[in-house]
């Protein structure tokens, strides 16, 4: 009888200590992924347990024969088969068990790597930009992601980009003249002027396409001179110089009164050389060098002096050659090279003070400078009203991303602004209310979100602000703060 007791107990302790490993070996290999000697810690902590129960003492304590295992298989030949049974089941349990437990933590370290490149939109897929081949041409900065397209037309991404690679090289797609994503939709022109589309089509920015999720790049329109892409809606201009507008007319950015989908089917205006779609308006910009703006007008960012949604389109400026949207506010260049915003002010990105931010004694002073004739050289107007920023030459191109602003003037980059992720490149963390010199001998910018790039002079690209989907390339250290050269480690 205590043959029978002493193998029954065994048998159960192996058994639920066993399951117990199985269990926490399960878990922790649910939460750590892709770490695969957690697969083994059953095993080990299966033998471990083994031992233990090696050294238990037996009923008669210290006394006799303390290894009730030993004293298991000494009478072995006078236990029952029953008994002999109990104990090698609880052998090839706690064998098992922990190699059951190691298989399915591979099982699970594999679904865990499957939903982080779901999720991650195949982020381990991404391109550091020293994988570039041929001479980069054009960049486009977008929330999570670069892009940099060469003189070939290839295009090369690195960051949470959600494209596979064509081949071994890494190009992502060919013959491409530009790209942009918002969230989980891309679109892309072709040299040949066609407009392609891929990923999240809740809002319907992949015009023609009923799927809610385009897996494969689904043509969207032909004949296409540029175009731009929001989070509601997205923009054209044919190569007869027609724009249209399509998406969700949520804030009247379809230039309609009815809030629903639209396709591309109304033609907006003609003869239009640029437009910029953010996530509440519109604005484009006609040969004649007049910007127009339709939609969401809650900062007066329209420069009309109030805060009414235009659902119908609205003439902002004249004699412009040039305009940037940032989140609520809008920037001009005009043909004489001067910079003029309005809009939103909360982080400084208009570059100018307001009269909402001006104190007493600076309004005193106003009021002194006014009386002298000298409220020309001041420039100081309402947030809703447009006003003239203090640059120190001629502007050649402007660039607004959510709270941040950029010019450049020959090769300098001039930024101010939002700069809580280091994006404006100045070497710290601190907002600027008037535009600062970040970088010299530059060929171009692009900035989307918190993060900003740079394509140097002699071809080198550089970057600031965010990157925590790894978009400029580093996958260590505490974001950049200042211009630097993009690289895949540091």
């Amino acid at each position: 009888m205590a043959e029978y007791a002493l193998g029954i107990g065994i048998g159960l302790l192996f058994y639920f200590y066993t399951v117990t490993c199985v269990f926490f070996t399960v878990r922790v290999a649910a939460l750590k992924g892709r770490r695969k000697r957690w697969g083994w810690l059953a095993l080990f902590l299966g033998l471990i347990g083994f031992l233990v129960v090696c050294f238990l003492p037996n009923g008669k304590g210290v006394s006799g024969e303390t290894n009730p295992v030993k004293a298991a298989f000494r009478q072995m030949t006078g236990l029952s088969p029953l008994a002999t049974w109990l104990i090698a089941a609880g052998l090839v349990v706690i064998v098992g068990g922990a190699l059951i437990g190691t298989r399915l933590g591979v099982y699970l370290e594999n679904r865990a790597y499957e939903k982080e490149l779901s999720e991650k939109e195949s982020n381990e897929n991404a391109l550091a930009p020293a994988s570039v081949y041929g001479t980069v041409e054009r960049i486009f900065a977008g929330k999570g992601r670069n892009y940099a397209i060469t003189d070939q037309g290839d295009l090369y991404g690195w960051g949470n980009v959600a494209i596979t690679p064509l081949d071994e090289s890494g190009r992502l797609y060919e013959k491409v003249q530009k790209v942009a994503t918002v969230g989980e939709t891309t679109l892309l022109l072709t040299t040949d002027g066609t407009l392609y589309g891929k990923g999240n089509n809740t809002n319907g920015l992949i015009a023609g396409a009923e799927e809610k999720n385009v897996k494969t790049f689904t043509k969207i329109e032909s004949d296409v001179l540029d175009f731009d892409l929001g989070e509601t809606a997205a923009a054209l201009i044919t190569k007869r110089k027609n724009l249209y507008i399509w998406g969700v007319n949520t804030y009247g950015q379809l230039a309609k009164d009815v809030e629903k989908r639209a396709e591309i089917t109304d033609k907006i205006a003609s003869d239009i050389q640029k437009v910029e779609v953010t996530a509440r308006s519109v604005y484009y910009l006609n040969e004649s060098g007049e910007v127009y703006g339709v939609g969401n007008n809650a900062y007066g960012q329209f420069g009309l002096g109030d805060k009414k949604v235009r659902y119908g389109v609205a003439k902002i400026a004249s004699s412009c050659k040039d305009f940037a949207a940032g989140e609520d506010f809008l920037m001009l260049l005009k043909k004489d090279g001067s910079v003029w915003t309005c809009g939103n002010d909360a982080f400084g990105q208009l570059g100018r003070k307001t009269m909402e931010e001006l104190s007493e004694s600076e309004k005193k002073n106003l009021e002194k400078a006014k009386e002298k004739g000298k409220e020309e050289k001041i420039q100081i107007k309402k947030a809703a009203e447009f006003g003239q920023v203090d640059l120190p030459e001629e502007v050649s191109k402007v660039e607004g991303a959510g709270h941040s602003a950029f010019a450049l003037i020959g090769g300098n980059v001039y930024g101010w602004g939002e700069n809580q992720l280091g994006q404006l490149g100045t070497g710290s963390n601190k907002n600027c209310a008037s535009p600062e010199l970040v970088y010299r001998k530059a060929a171009d910018l692009s900035a989307s979100g918190s993060c900003t790039l740079i394509l140097s002079e002699d071809g080198a690209l550089l970057g600031a602000g965010d990157r925590r989907d790894h978009q400029l390339g580093a996958q260590s250290g505490h974001g950049f703060k200042s211009i630097a050269q993009i690289k895949e480690g540091e």
